[in-house]
């Protein structure tokens, strides 16, 4: 992990697939999201956190998923910070216990930066450390309108450790206690063959929350090296191949997908403008785990007072989350009727609707911005530069359109006709 880390994390209703889900259709995977009635929104706002959990070694903080806006996209976001030498604690699942004394056995275990995007399916156990010199801050959003909640659109996060503190959050809107608490002593005890003392102390009240101190630094096993993602696969395979390692469910069964990309690189960006920023664009074809969270992100730096092309996402919700700097946005919707011209600000978060049409100007400082997309591959439709929509129409067709001579036309036509998506201020 790097010293200086603030990585973007992509999650999909975790803890919530079933292994038997995996072969699902993908078209299937979406049971709540597009529902007209909350999706027929007169005004959006920038959304600020509006529940904040503090544990001992950071703060969750929850945008409220009862926001129209969020309920039309289908999610849930939360914002973590983790202090330097902080541990986000494990949620449910099934986890491999120790098989010989003094021998660990886990997992693999990745580092992520700064720009990171990790993909995280419903199901899989996760945790985070953080051995950075700094905070790390992570943004998560999560999936609700998956056909994997089986219940309802509302996020349900089990832990197997560690606790939340009561009265913070609305009734009904979070579900956050240690899973074992539950169940008889005696009985988990012997389920798990350990000592009934062993199984007292593992259900024992923790006021620490959900991310907790560690004191001297976690032992792990390493690997010497690391792979890409065809060794990885080639690893796992010996590993089935000479009985090595015990398999345990649905982190077995993904672990030969590779989960993160990073995408703050500005060498690596789809477009670049010397004068306006970057745009880098992620999806299922650059990450395929991304195909089966029908999910997909982009990140974004303006300069000040660059202008990004007035667009619209035909397949897709945006969810736009600012990690630098202000910008003046204008979102219009399907029937033509402005629902947001405002200021947007670190720390905000604004959805656009699919088909609602955005524009956004940087202010002074800069812009800079991840999107979430709720769909694995979202298409864009541009209304100037390079890729406009005017580009590929006949300048007569225009002039008619609006009223024009043909020389107005064509201006509108083959204005900023070589910048793509993001432009320099005039």
């Amino acid at each position: 992990m790097a010293s200086s880390s603030v990585p973007l994390s992509l999650c999909c209703l975790l803890l919530l697939l079933p292994l038997s889900s995996l072969a699902q259709n993908p078209g299937e995977n979406r049971q709540f999201r597009y529902r007209h009635e909350e999706c027929r929104l007169e005004r959006i706002t920038g959304l600020q956190p509006r529940q904040r959990f503090e544990s001992e070694a950071g703060v969750s903080e929850y945008f409220d998923s009862n926001e129209q806006q969020l309920q039309c996209a289908g999610v849930t976001v939360i914002r973590r910070t983790i202090k330097k030498g902080g541990l986000f604690l494990p949620g449910r699942g099934d986890e491999q216990g120790q098989r010989q004394l003094f021998t660990d056995q886990h997992q693999k275990i990745f580092d992520f930066r700064q720009g990171d995007i990790i993909a995280v399916p419903a199901g899989l156990v996760h945790w985070c450390y953080n051995n950075g010199d700094s905070p790390l801050v992570t943004i998560t959003l999560l999936d609700t309108s998956s056909s994997a909640n089986q219940l309802d659109s509302t996020h349900r996060q089990f832990m197997l450790a560690g606790s939340r503190q009561k009265g913070e959050t609305k009734e009904g809107s979070f579900s956050g206690g240690q899973l074992l608490r539950a169940f008889d002593t005696k009985l988990l005890a012997e389920a798990l063959g350990v000592p009934e003392e062993l199984a007292r102390k593992i259900q024992r009240e923790d006021s620490r929350g959900e991310m907790v101190m560690v004191s001297d630094g976690l032992k792990l096993i390493r690997s010497s090296s690391r792979s890409s993602g065809g060794q990885e696969v080639a690893e796992r395979e010996r590993e089935t191949r000479d009985g090595a390692g015990d398999r345990n469910g649905l982190e077995e069964a993904l672990c030969v997908y590779r989960l993160r990309q990073n995408i703050d690189n500005p060498r690596q960006a789809d477009y670049f403008n010397p004068q306006a920023g970057w745009i880098t664009k992620l999806s299922a074809q650059k990450l395929p785990i991304l195909r089966r969270l029908r999910l997909s992100a982009r990140r974004g730096v303006m300069r000040p007072r660059a202008t990004l092309a007035p667009q619209w996402v035909i397949n897709a919700h945006d969810i736009v989350y600012v990690t630098k700097g202000r910008a003046r946005v204008q979102v219009a919707s399907d029937n033509g009727r402005a629902v947001h011209d405002g200021e947007l600000r670190q720390g905000q978060l604004l959805v656009v609707p699919q088909n609602f049409v955005a524009i956004v100007s940087a202010e002074e400082e800069g812009f800079e911005w991840v999107t979430f997309k709720t769909n694995e591959d979202a298409l864009d439709s541009q209304i100037a530069g390079k890729l406009s929509v005017f580009k590929g129409m006949p300048v007569d067709v225009i002039a008619n359109a609006y009223r024009l001579s043909r020389e107005e036309a064509f201006k509108l036509k083959f204005g900023r006709r070589d910048e793509i998506e993001i432009f320099a201020g005039l």
